[in-house]
């Protein structure tokens, strides 16, 4: 697996490259992927006004978010490049807010939005009452593992 970690700052409690390394091949192996296989992902971290952006601009939604993905699986193409999964965009600002709201940590909700983007990459969504409950049932065994 290519792993491509951009913009990452180490600060307190934040996970470190491996953990999140470990979260994205728990991730793959959960979801009955090999993390062995020669899978391509980029984890960018941004700012608010960035996300803000990249929000408004591909989903018509004017506000700062924690993460969004965009999946290279989609589209004309999509299955000459079946390993090459896309890009995930993390808010650590966001990120911050909720971590406090819900008293999870930093370290943890960081990693739980990253594995919240990994899995719409890999065809999860929350579209729908039965897709969200099969999407957080996910969340949560990926997250109990890594966290246990």
């Amino acid at each position: 697996m290519e792993l491509q970690i951009s913009n990452y700052r180490a600060v307190n409690e934040m996970p470190s490259k491996t953990e999140i390394r470990k979260a994205v091949s728990e991730t793959l192996r959960r979801c009955g992927r090999k993390p062995s296989d020669p899978y391509e992902l980029s984890i960018v971290f941004t700012g608010k006004e960035e996300i803000r952006e990249v929000n408004r601009k591909y989903r018509n939604i004017n506000r700062a978010t924690d993460v969004i993905s965009f999946a290279f699986c989609e589209g004309e193409g999509a299955c000459f490049a079946p390993f090459l999964l896309g890009d995930i965009m993390v808010c650590p600002e966001i990120i911050s807010i909720h971590e406090k709201k819900y008293g999870s940590g930093l370290k943890r909700e960081m990693i739980f939005v990253i594995i919240h983007g990994l899995l719409h990459l890999l065809g999860y969504d929350h579209d729908t009452a039965a897709k969200r409950k099969a999407m957080r049932e996910k969340e949560t065994e990926i997250m109990d593992v890594l966290f246990k």
